[in-house]
């Protein structure tokens, strides 16, 4: 007999909703300076938040390498850090979301926006 799994959607924001968030976890980033030194961008696709960060490719200065994905500054490969999904318009619900290597996200932290990127300024999942 399987198991029942509750997976919520995630809330639906409007673009003024969408800026907002943006600039709250801007604001939330650059008082961290760890997130600061590693989240390089963020965007807001369908009621979730995802964080960036740059990694430097091994062999980067070799002429003759090629790399599937072009490289930002001629050295690194941006890859998503972390998602927060978020289930209501004000930011108190939401989820910490880690990406396995499979590309499948998993939420591994639930709180308010501030707890999420507080979870995953602590590293337990996130590099």
């Amino acid at each position: 007999m399987g198991t029942w799994v509750h997976n919520p959607k995630s809330v639906k924001i409007n673009k003024i909703e969408r800026d907002d968030f943006i600039q709250r976890v801007n604001s939330m980033i650059q008082s961290s300076e760890r997130l600061e030194n590693i989240v390089k961008r963020i965007s807001v696709k369908a009621g979730r938040i995802y964080l960036y960060h740059l990694v430097e490719q091994y062999g980067w200065n070799d002429p003759n390498r090629q790399f599937i994905k072009p490289l930002i500054d001629g050295k690194y490969v941006e890859y998503p850090l972390a998602r927060i999904t978020l289930y209501d318009n004000k930011g108190e619900k939401c989820t910490a979301d880690w990406q396995r290597h499979t590309g499948q996200w998993y939420p591994v932290h639930e709180g308010d926006l501030k707890d999420c990127l507080k979870y995953i300024e602590e590293g337990h999942y996130f590099m």
